[in-house]
């Protein structure tokens, strides 16, 4: 009998396929970026969190209804914190010392990310948290808290029915903008350890019990905690604050999404974009030489088959 190291999580191939066609956008925690950062990689046409990284359910719910309007932010929406201003929904990646600047930035995005999703594709959402933080003199969710006084803060854990309530209404009005808009869902394999130990894992109960119900209504569910919890159950696949998954991680959980999303014929064209982004980042010791000229041509010639402009 052959040695095991640790418990495999076995994936079906799913009917989904993904394919360089396909619009993905990316919305939820900081695990999105490094999913997103591995699409881009490979050619696909992603977009990354619109309104910046968002844990909980609620403020995505927002966002998605945003995107799905096609509804600009207002001055209702935005914050002042000492000099600058956020917006209560968004990260704070969106923040000026204008207020109108501000409100550019965020509607700007929105707006992009209206016209991206009027082509056919994927969302893929991972929810980091069910724990939830409310602006007091306002009533308001915030997406992030933007190191507002936490005596102006209430901690709030939403409930399965919040969740789904609130997820299942906007994804609702984005297959209302686009009914071929395919709705991936995973869970966020980051722990919330300043949450502390029981509350993190409360959260993260709260949310797989929503995420089953929400799958019920044809949204896909991809395993990334578990495949986390149970096949990289070991700080050798986390980063130095031992919370968040290292690259070795993440090249894990991409090909194990690559085996149940991808076809043949996509694997074969991400080797081809991936090669083509490595060369595009190769930086020469010499910009002049005949040798790098070589090079940028190899480059104009592997664009020229992947049919990339």
């Amino acid at each position: 009998m052959s040695e095991r190291f640790f418990t495999e999580v076995k994936l079906a191939e799913s009917p989904l396929k993904i394919t360089h066609k396909d619009n993905v956008m990316l919305i939820g925690s900081c695990f999105t970026n490094e999913i997103g950062e591995k699409f881009i990689q490979n050619g696909f046409h992603v977009m990354r969190n619109p309104f910046g990284i968002l844990y909980n359910p609620l403020s995505i719910a927002i966002c998605l209804d945003h995107i799905a309007d096609n509804r600009a932010m207002t001055l209702q929406d935005l914050i002042k914190v000492e000099d600058y201003y956020y917006a209560f929904d968004c990260h704070g990646d969106f923040r000026s010392p204008n207020a109108e600047e501000c409100l550019q930035m965020i509607n700007k995005s929105i707006h992009s990310a209206h016209d991206f999703l009027q082509a056919d594709g994927y969302i893929i959402l991972t929810l980091g948290t069910a724990w939830t933080y409310w602006y007091k003199p306002e009533g308001r969710v915030m997406g992030n808290c933007h190191k507002v006084p936490s005596t102006l803060i209430d901690r709030k854990m939403l409930s399965q029915e919040e969740i789904v309530r609130c997820l299942q209404k906007s994804i609702g009005k984005i297959h209302k903008l686009n009914e071929n808009i395919k709705i991936l869902l995973t869970l966020s394999p980051i722990r919330h350890w300043r949450e502390g130990y029981k509350d993190n894992l409360l959260s993260k109960s709260v949310l797989y019990l929503a995420i089953d119900r929400l799958a019920e209504n044809a949204c896909g569910y991809f395993p990334s905690y578990e495949i986390v919890m149970d096949e990289l159950r070991d700080y050798r696949f986390y980063d130095d604050d031992l919370l968040h998954v290292n690259k070795l991680a993440v090249e894990h959980i991409w090909d194990k999404f690559s085996q149940c999303y991808f076809s043949k014929e996509t694997l074969s064209l991400n080797k081809q974009h991936y090669k083509l982004f490595t060369m595009q980042n190769h930086r020469p010791l010499n910009p002049d030489s005949e040798a790098y000229k070589k090079h940028l041509q190899k480059i104009e010639l592997l664009k020229t088959s992947l049919n990339i402009l």
